[in-house]
Formats: C-alpha cells, sequence, structure tokens
C-alpha cells in the first residue's frame, strides 16, 4: 500500500524548512528524494516542524538519524521541534533501551541529533 507520507519543503534563503506530514516508516523513504535534492543549494541549517508526523517506525527514525548525521557531516545545523505524542514516545523508548557511549561524539543519547530543537517550539 503506498505511503501518503509526504515532506513539504521551503526555502527561505540558507534556511531549510521541512515539514513532514503523516506516517514515516519503511515505505516512506521516497518521500526524502526531494530533501536531498533541495539541500544541493547553500543551506546553514535545517529546521524540521514534526507538528504533523502523526507516526514514527524505527526504519523511520534511522532515516531522519541519516538525515541528521549527513547534516551533521557538512556543518549544517539541525533543529526538529513540535514533536507528536507517538514520536516522542519512539525517541524516548529508543533512548531508554540502547546504552550510550561516554564517548560518543556529540551526543549523549541515540536520538540526540533529533533532540536539539528551537526555543519557543513546544518541546523546548
Amino acid at each position: 500500500m503506498p505511503s501518503d507520507f509526504h515532506v513539504t519543503i521551503r526555502r527561505y534563503g540558507p534556511t531549510l524548512h521541512l515539514a513532514p506530514a503523516g506516517e514515516l516508516d519503511i515505505d516512506s523513504d521516497h518521500a526524502f528524494t526531494p530533501v536531498w535534492t533541495a539541500l544541493t543549494g547553500p543551506t546553514t541549517v535545517v529546521a524540521c516542524d514534526m507538528r504533523r508526523l502523526t507516526f514514527l517506525d524505527a526504519a523511520g527514525m534511522e532515516l531522519l538519524l541519516d538525515l541528521a548525521a549527513h547534516l551533521d557531516e557538512r556543518g549544517i545545523a539541525f533543529f526538529a521541534y513540535n514533536w507528536q505524542r507517538q514520536p516522542m514516545w519512539l525517541l524516548d523508548l529508543i533512548d531508554r533501551i540502547t546504552p550510550t557511549r561516554s564517548h560518543a561524539s556529540n551526543r549523549s543519547t541515540p536520538t540526540g541529533p533529533l533532540r536539539r530543537t528551537l526555543p519557543g517550539s513546544l518541546y523546548a
């Protein structure tokens, strides 16, 4: 069954604003193709509004973590904010069951790259 997941992309100068909507799962990777294309332009910040992301599974979380890692490698700041209950629950669960490594680079938890938020958001 085709996924109704999609990502709205807007560019404001060097800032790329992403707004994923629907259920981000194993069948949703195609929706990130336009995101990768948009990153070919000059970008210093990616802000991701998770308000309309209603469901997240482990494969979807891996897609987001891959995006955050790619941005970090390129020196692009990544912020995710307005998480809904179920996706936040999954992030919390993964952090509780996965041991952290004291020598991990710039993250204190496995989902740390997805927890950098903007001031004034629902979960700041």
